[in-house]
Order: C-alpha cells, then structure tokens, then sequence
C-alpha cells in the first residue's frame, strides 16, 4: 500500500485508544517482563535489559547484539538545535576522555568493521547505538561496554573534528534528496501540523549542518546523555547476572541528571478540516486522501489492552469491508484503501484514499465519502465479527509457542519495548491474558470503535496530481456541505464477502513415462527423459546429508521444484514485450475459469505457490511446499502449462494500467538520465513499451505467445527426499502428460539474444538534477567463464572494493556518505560485472570519480594476506550455516546451477573446493586479470 507508507507506524495489537470500560480485576499493575529477560536500573537511572541467548537451541553461535539507547531525538531539540541529535549521534564515535583517538578507532582496532559491525540512527523520539560482536568472549564484550561509556558520559565534541563530520552529515543530507523524499515531507507536514514533528527534521537543514557551533551539541550532549535518559539492551551468549555484575561496574559512576523539559510530542487537535495539496512537479499519481486524528494512548492494564483488542479488531475488520467496497467504485475512480498508524506516541490517524483520472478528483472524494459513511452507518457484520474473533484466538494460541524461540528477534522486541515504554511480556501469560479479554469483547463494541474514530473532529484532506498541477476540489464548507448531503442519504448495504467455491483442479487420469538415463549414485542424483520430451533430473539430498555431517531438521519434509525453459523475453523476431506480457498476465490469471479468490483460497488450503522469473533467455518457474502437498504443486503447473490462456477481465484491467501509465507525461529528470545510461550500455532499445507497441497487443495476440512459450521442452529439478518410486510416479501423470510441440513453429520463433553490455568505453554527463546533488554511476565488465569458485572470489572482492572506497571517499576525504559497489560473476552472460553508485557535492564530482578510478586500479593491492585470512574465516562460517540452516534449498539451487552450465552436478562434488579460491595465491592470479576496460561511466549533476 502506498498510501503513507513511509510515514506511518503500523498499528499492532499494543495499540490501543481510551474508552471508558468497567474495571477489571488485576487491572493495575499489568504483565510483568518475561522471565528470561533480566533488567533492572542502577541508582543512577541507568536502565538494562539482557537476554542469555543459550536459552535458545537456535540461537547464532556466539553472537552479542549490544544496542545502546538513548531516549531523546529531534524532537527534544531547541529552535536553534536543528539536526542536533544527529549530528551528536555522528560526533560521539570521535574523541573520548578516555579514548583520545576516538570511540570508532576503538571499535575499528577490535577488528570491527562500519555498517556491518556498528553503527548508529537517530530519530525523532531516540537515538540508537549498535554493535554486532561475533565470537563473544567475556573480555570483548567488556571491552564493548567500555566503549558505550565512552560515547555516553565522555564524548569531546571538538569544534575542529566538528568541521570535518559535517561534510560526511551534508553528504547524508545530500544523499535523501529526492522526489519521494520531498512527496513525503510534504506529507508528513499536513499529517503532524499542530505537532513540533515538522519543525524537527532528524538531519536537520543545510544551513543548520554547516554552522551549527559544536557548543550547541555539547549542550545537548549535556542535557539528554544522562544515564536516567539511557537503556543497554544486550542479546548476548553469557550469564546475564555476571554481565549484569560489569553493567554495575561500568556505567554506575556516571551520576543522575536533572532532565529538561521535554517538548510534547502530541499534535494539538482541534474540530477543524484542514485541507491541503501535495504540489510536487514529479507527481505521477492522481490521489484524494481523507484522515482522521484522535488521541490514542496505551496502557499496560487489563483496560488498556482490552481496548489495543477492540481497536485491532476494528482495524481488521474496516480493512477486509474496504477491500469490498472497490467493486462499486464508480469509472474513473479506483484502488480504495485504507491505514491506520500513529503520527505521534498518543495521537492515532485513520486515513482513506482513493486514486482518480485526471480531472475527476471531486467525483473521487464523493466516492471514498460515500463508501466510509456507508461502513459507518450499517457497521460491520456478524459474520464478519465471528471471523476475526477466530482469529484473534487461534493467533493468541499459535503465539503461544511460536514465542518459545524467537532468535535474534529478541533483540529486536526487546529495543521495541524500550523506546516504546512498554514491556516484553511472557508469551504465554499474555497471550492467555488475549484469551481471557476477548470473551468480553462484542460486536456492539467494535463498531462503536468505529463510529468512535470517523466521528474523529480533527480531519485531514489532501489531493495529488500528476506534475503537481492545481486541484480545485472546493472550500472547506463545500467539502462540510457534501458530508452532510451524504449522511442524509440512503445508503446502500454493505458489500457482504463473496461465497469462494472450493475449487479442485482436473483429475489427470492418464500418465506418461520416464526413462532412466544416468545415476550417480554417491550424489543422489538420476536424470531421467520424460515421454513428451522434457528431462528431469532428481536428487535425494539425504546423501549428500550424510558426507556433509547435517543433521535432519524439520525442513527436511519440504520438496523444491523447479522448471526451466528457453522462453526468454528477448526475442530476435517478434515482440520483446509481448513475451513478458504474456507471463504476467498468465501468473495474474492463475487457474483460467477460477476467480481470484477461488485460487487464493486453493492455494491458502494446499501451501502451494509458484513464483516466476523470465529472463533474456530463460522462463524459470519455481516452488517449495510440504512432501504431502508436493502432487499440488506438480497439479498447478501442470495446469498452467496445459491451459495457455489468458483471463479477458485480467486481461483489460493491466493493459488499462499499463496504457494510463504511458500517458502520463510527467518525466522526472532522473529518469531522463537513467534512460540515456541504459541506451549508453545496452543500445537504442527502449525501457518501456510505447503506447502503440500495447495496442498491437491484443488478447489473441498474448494467447498465441504464450502457447509458443509453453510448447517449448522443459527441464525440471526435483529436490525431494521422498522415495524415488514416488517422485517419479507423481512426474509420469503431471509432467510428461504436459504436451510439447514445437513443430508449429520455426526455430526463428524462439531464438533470443542475451541482453549485454556494449563493448567500450563512453561517458554520459548530463545537468539536470533540480537538487544540489550529483550522482556517480558506473558499470563495466570484462568476460569470465562461470564457475562457483570465481562467482565466490568476485562476491568477496566486492565487498573489498567497497570498503576501500568507503575508507577513500568518505573518511579520507569526506566527500560521500555512502557508496554501493556490485561486483559478480553473471552465469547467463559469463561476465564479470561491476557497479559503482554514490551522492555527491557537484563541485568534488570530477575529483571523487578520480579517486575511484585509482582505487580501481589499485585493486590488486587491497588484496592481502591478512584480508584473505578474514574472508576464509567468514566464508567457512557462512557456508556452514547456510549448510545447516536450508541444506536442501542449498543442493536444490546449486543442482540448477550446475546442469545449466555443466550440463552435469559437478557443483555438488565439489561444494568442499570452494575454499581453495579463497587463497592470497589464486586471489592474486584473478585480480590481477582484472581490467574492467569496457565501462559506461554517469555523471549526473544539477542543471546549470
């Protein structure tokens, strides 16, 4: 849903809205903290919340996840303290008391690395410190919280290191501007008007970056870095009481402070309408959005959480009658939808939104009125009531043990219960306590809720259009009149839920044949021909299990399938898109004569769905489900390869989509210069069908691609540890009773072309962007045959690169703050590809893409001994995790990789050579073959 994705919180079941109800026994007091975590809070204020992870068979073996909060952000900033927060957040890895070369230098020197290992954010509300400490010792970990006091109580702030953090935060500031980014501020600032939210941007201004004193940090630091202001929260391998000893000892000296006065956070709420328009010239949407606000507080009492179940029920309840309600959506109006989220800790928003033609922004607002009276006026269903009341128990019931172990969610909810005041509660006492509540909760109450909430006086309504053109939609008293005109009317009933026919696929009564080929024995692999031509190749990973020394697991009982075709979309005759259209609208129409919600429903019963990935020369369909419903899985595809067509209603519906796309003009400028980058590596082919390309399109046009698709032989993957007596009888009735023929068509028909990169090398430099930003781009490439041992080297050699420019380019000199760099061995291409992105100042472009061609060149040399021993280490610890934690999936994915380019499962013989590419020796012997000669460099900078 777009519809405020990136601005709102999504409510869960803690959130809950005052109403008054009768008292409850117990009802003071709450659930307490589960058991397994130990807190507490030092004499000083300093609070702790530490979770042994050797409680949990599953946990990751001697992995500590320190976080470090701090319970102040941007909101708690002065006028003159924009940014603040988060320039203190940056600063605090400087110099210390009692670490004069800087905290960050600590972490480095303990063998840590930036981003991976440590980092930090800072938002509106707190400010978080991360480390990820692997191999945990006592000492290290010590060593840990010794650097946390350091950031806490003892950070310097220095004016002159000051100076030069600010071109690492402008280069962050730089790097968020975008459309999207300032469609969201925009937003942000109609939804939290009345609040101080708008007026504390986290990152602050660009002014406010270059001269805000280092003194207005300090005096920050010196407020809110006070331990009665501050959480440690560890999920660590070790004793919590022996931990908690060091946390006494570490951090009890530092005394309590007396806080300032916190700013509220609330936005003051009124009986007003507040209307607005989002003005943005990149807008391509035409939107009419309608919110209320009210207030929304949350108590951990028997009440309170009463009242978060009402609200969730209500919420569930509103969000399945709107997806109803777009069936009588009227032409020209479309994709009703509806949120809930909070805006600040004690004020809720419930917003509706539809998307309109351009023009009919009036008939869109009538219409999403229209609809939310009526669910107001009728409330909800008794059936639909008795449903989510089910669900609410069988989640209550299923929590109950899914909570047993959650992994390194701990971490997670732990930090989530403490930045939001709230507490990590024992699953079973509360999901029992869920249980107990709900039995009281009626029908009556849930509408009431929701009466309660679009009664809401403070309302918000806001309109959108493409290129950010003027929408007039009329006065407030034009808009108040229309309300009451449709609360006068009769409304129509509610849309009751369709009664979904329970659907079974055909009965496939005849069966093909098999006929062995080959058998390795000591892989566990036979490939067999199927009677209409296809192959399979079959693997019992059991024993490969067994020289590999895994262990069975539960994922053990799941079969992975895998079909793989030369239907590629990159044709030489024909029409590209026409290929990929037709493999979208097949996977839309799922099962030809069902209704979507007759094959969701299937597909919900059986745990059976397919994904699908086309590629220039490839149609690759792939599933995974339990060893019972693996026949379904074979019954779908078969299904969809036996029954080539195409829903009618599917079929207008995305081409209207695709065709109103197209006709919107708006072209943003980054659009412009990514199009010009990929006719610079790929040539003058165009990124998106044009409008005349769609109307030759017709529905028999697509019908007769995707019959010329599936008439193409198929090579499958099976990786099942059923009997083979099984798999192949299942293979013989769904699989080689699927018919392939191709005689109807001339081989020209299916010959495609890879999609690759133009030899050379060029340059494109275009001055359009509207912000003051510049990007660099890069892309090159050089041949390389595939093998797992390059693919590895190149992944490895990557991240190298990457972290090398990142030291270069950001800590040297300043100039970004982040970079991603893309470095892999492409199986269909066999070429080694690399990609280089970041932000900059427009005025250091030209010299940052300098340096990055000399770090380039210097590659050979970053590859040294003591990096080599770190990517074996880490590489030997991946792989036997990956090994233990998804062996099946593994074998199943490396099977499909090696027949493809082997044409044999030399890959699985060999997975125990992978290291040997790990070596300074054959690391050195692969960069030094690397050029990347043939490149297409981008410089994109603001207009002129």
């Amino acid at each position: 849903m777009l519809f405020f994705q990136n601005i709102l919180r999504v409510v869960g079941l803690t959130c809950a809205v005052m109403f008054t109800l009768q008292a409850f026994a117990n009802d003071d007091e709450g659930l307490p903290w589960d058991k397994r975590v130990v807190h507490g809070t030092l004499d000083n204020g300093f609070q702790y919340y530490l979770f042994d992870s050797r409680q949990e068979k599953d946990a990751p073996e001697g992995l500590t996840l320190a976080n470090l909060v701090v319970l102040s952000g941007a909101i708690d900033e002065k006028e003159n303290q924009l940014g603040v927060a988060h320039m203190v957040e940056h600063m605090v890895f400087h110099e210390s008391a009692g670490l004069p070369n800087g905290t960050r230098q600590a972490l480095l020197d303990m063998g840590f690395k930036q981003g991976r290992d440590f980092n930090a954010m800072t938002n509106s509300e707190n400010t978080r410190y991360m480390v990820n400490l692997r191999n945990t010792t006592p000492e290290r970990l010590h060593r840990v919280l010794d650097v946390y006091q350091q950031m806490a109580f003892h950070a310097d702030i220095r004016a002159t290191s000051l100076d030069k953090e600010r071109l690492i935060i402008q280069e962050e500031w730089r790097g968020k501007l975008s459309h999207r980014a300032r469609v969201n501020d925009e937003k942000k600032a109609l939804l939290r008007v009345g609040s101080l939210y708008p007026e504390r941007p986290v990152i602050g201004t660009q002014d406010t970056i270059k001269h805000t004193p280092a003194e207005q940090l300090r005096a920050f630091y010196r407020d809110w870095y006070a331990p009665n202001n501050m959480a440690l929260v560890i999920y660590a391998p070790v004793d919590s009481h022996a931990l908690e000893a060091q946390i006494k000892n570490v951090f009890s000296a530092e005394p309590r402070r007396t806080l300032p006065k916190r700013h509220p956070k609330d936005p003051i709420l009124d009986d007003l309408l507040k209307m607005g328009q989002l003005r943005d010239a990149g807008s391509k949407t035409n939107q009419v959005a309608f919110l209320y606000r009210f207030g929304s507080e949350s108590f951990d009492t028997d009440e309170g959480r009463r009242d978060g179940l009402i609200d969730y029920m209500t919420r569930n309840l509103l969000t399945e009658q709107i997806r109803r309600q777009r069936d009588v959506l009227p032409e020209h109006v479309r994709a009703l939808s509806s949120t809930k989220g909070t805006v600040s800790p004690n004020v809720a928003i419930l917003g509706f939104s539809v998307n309109v033609d351009d023009g009919f922004h009036l008939l869109g607002l009538a219409s999403l009125m229209k609809e939310v009276e009526r669910i107001k006026t009728h409330g909800f269903l008794p059936q639909d009531f008795d449903k989510v009341y089910k669900k609410v128990v069988d989640t209550a019931e299923a929590n109950k043990d899914a909570a047993k172990s959650r992994g390194t969610i701990w971490a997670v909810k732990m930090v989530d219960a403490v930045t939001s005041g709230k507490k990590l509660q024992d699953p079973v006492l509360s999901n029992d306590r869920v249980l107990r509540l709900v039995r009281s909760i009626s029908l009556d109450d849930v509408n009431a809720r929701l009466r309660q909430w679009l009664s809401a006086p403070d309302r918000i309504l806001y309109t959108q259009a493409v290129g950010g053109k003027r929408v007039d939609i009329g006065s407030v008293e034009s808009v108040e009149a229309m309300f009451d005109t449709i609360n006068k009317k009769d409304l129509a009933p509610l849309e009751e839920e369709k009664v979904v026919a329970e659907k079974m696929l055909p009965v496939v009564t005849q069966s093909g044949s098999l006929s062995l080929i080959s058998r390795e024995t000591e892989l566990g692999i036979s490939n067999w021909s199927l009677s209409n031509g296809d192959q399979l190749t079959l693997l019992d990973p059991s024993v490969l299990a067994g020289r590999y020394q895994i262990e069975a697991s539960e994922e053990d009982s799941k079969s992975y399938f895998t079909a793989l075709s030369a239907a590629g979309y990159n044709v030489t005759q024909g029409s590209t898109w026409a290929e990929q259209i037709a493999v979208q609208l097949s996977d839309a129409t799922g099962i030809y004569g069902w209704s979507d919600e007759e094959y969701a429903q299937w597909r919900r019963r059986h745990q059976a769905f397919l994904s699908t990935k086309q590629k220039a020369q490839s149609l690759t369909y792939r599933g995974t489900t339990d060893d019972e419903a693996f026949d379904k899985l074979l019954a779908v595809y078969r299904v969809n390869q036996v029954t080539p067509k195409i829903d009618t209603t599917v079929y207008e519906s995305v081409m209207a989509s695709l065709k109103r796309s197209l006709n919107i003009e708006v072209v943003r400028p980054l659009e412009v210069f990514t199009k010009r980058m990929a006719q610079a590596r790929f040539g003058q082919k165009e990124v998106s069908p044009s409008l005349t390309d769609l109307t030759s399109l017709s529905l028999e046009t697509l019908e007769q691609t995707r019959k010329k698709q599936v008439a193409l032989p198929v090579h499958y993957f099976i990786v099942s540890r059923m009997p083979e007596a099984d798999m192949t009888e299942l293979a013989a009735r769904y699989l080689a009773t699927i018919p392939r023929d191709i005689s109807a068509y001339r081989a020209s028909d299916y010959e495609t072309l890879p999609v690759l990169q133009l030899s050379g090398e060029s340059v494109v430099d275009m001055a359009l962007n509207t912000e003051p930003k510049a990007e660099y781009r890069m892309y090159a490439y050089q041949s390389m045959p595939w093998s797992p041992i390059a693919a590895l080297q190149l992944t490895y050699l990557g991240e190298r690169l990457e972290a090398e420019l990142k030291q270069r380019l950001r800590s040297e000199a300043q100039g970004i703050y982040s970079v991603r760099v893309g470095l892999e061995l492409n199986k269909d291409s066999h070429r080694a590809e690399l990609s280089i992105q970041y932000s900059s100042a427009p005025e250091r472009l030209n010299d940052l893409a300098a340096m990055t061609n000399k770090a380039l060149s210097e590659l050979p040399e970053m590859v040294t001994a003591a990096w080599v021993d770190e990517i074996q280490d880490a590489f030997v610890d991946v792989e036997q995790n990956r090994l233990e934690k998804d062996f099946d999936g593994t074998l199943a994915h490396r099977l499909e990789l090696s027949e493809t380019l082997y044409g044999d499962a030399r890959y699985l013989d060999e997975m125990d050579q992978l290291t040997s590419g790990l070596t300074l020796e054959n690391l050195k012997k692969l960069v030094d073959t690397l050029t990347f000669s043939d490149r297409v460099t981008g410089f994109y900078r603001p207009l002129d």
